[in-house]
């Protein structure tokens, strides 16, 4: 048998307290019986069974969730969007021999869901992101005009993009271990980028200040200092070979 963590301060999460009562048996019922990376097929009979409750109200308990879940491109899976998180398995770690069969499961489930690494499913907006976006430039309502500053779903999907963006520049990332001696810039700038400016709390202090556009890539540089993780002494060796 298997173990799972809970988080017992989700009872004063907003976004869980206000579900109704099948919503978050639900919730609680598939975090208990995904796999190991948060990855679990659909199958609403098995789970109206289970629950003792008809398909159709799961299916509306579904929908209630969509928040936290992201449907696959088949819409026969669903990946539970802070599992990993809860379960203290993330950020993942390559060189981790508990993380392999995470990540083995993250490939096994690439095609279903479209993604070109396990990141991007990770820190993919929530369901019900207004499209087309355009970064700094805003979204359309009606004929109200959203920035970043007024919606939090525009700033997130920013901070998403600019943050796949800095990762990707080699030459920055090298320069940055130049300067920071013994530092995992890599895994320092998703560190910063998981535990704060991908949240609701980076979107409030970017909010104070007076900018129309966020400088992105020196915030996530800038960021490293604060959230340094070292290499170890064998991870050093290593890359000295």
């Amino acid at each position: 048998m298997s173990y799972r963590f809970t988080n017992t301060e989700k009872w004063q999460d907003s976004w869980f307290s206000n579900l109704k009562q099948i919503e978050m048996l639900l919730f609680i019922y598939l975090c208990d019986n995904c796999d190991i990376a948060g990855f679990i097929e659909i199958n609403y009979k098995r789970w109206s069974s289970d629950l003792g409750s008809s398909i159709e109200v799961i299916k509306g308990a579904c929908e209630g969730l969509q928040r936290g879940l992201i449907y696959s491109d088949t819409k026969d899976c669903i990946f539970i969007k802070n599992f990993l998180k809860h379960q203290k398995n993330y950020p993942l770690n390559e060189n981790n021999m508990a993380h392999l069969g995470i990540l083995k499961r993250f490939e096994l489930y690439k095609t279903k869901f479209n993604y070109a690494n396990y990141n991007e499913l990770i820190q993919a907006p929530l369901k019900g992101l207004p499209s087309p976006i355009g970064i700094g430039n805003g979204i359309n309502i009606g004929n109200i005009l959203k920035t970043w500053r007024e919606d939090f779903n525009i700033y997130f999907k920013e901070c998403c993009l600019e943050y796949k963006k800095v990762n990707e520049n080699l030459e920055l990332i090298k320069t940055q271990e130049r300067l920071n001696p013994g530092v995992n810039v890599k895994l320092s700038i998703e560190k910063g980028f998981s535990n704060f400016w991908s949240k609701e709390a980076g979107w409030k202090h970017k909010k104070k200040s007076k900018s129309i556009e966020i400088d992105w890539e020196s915030t996530i540089i800038n960021s490293i200092g604060l959230n340094k993780v070292y290499y170890s002494k064998q991870e050093l060796t290593d890359l000295q070979k």
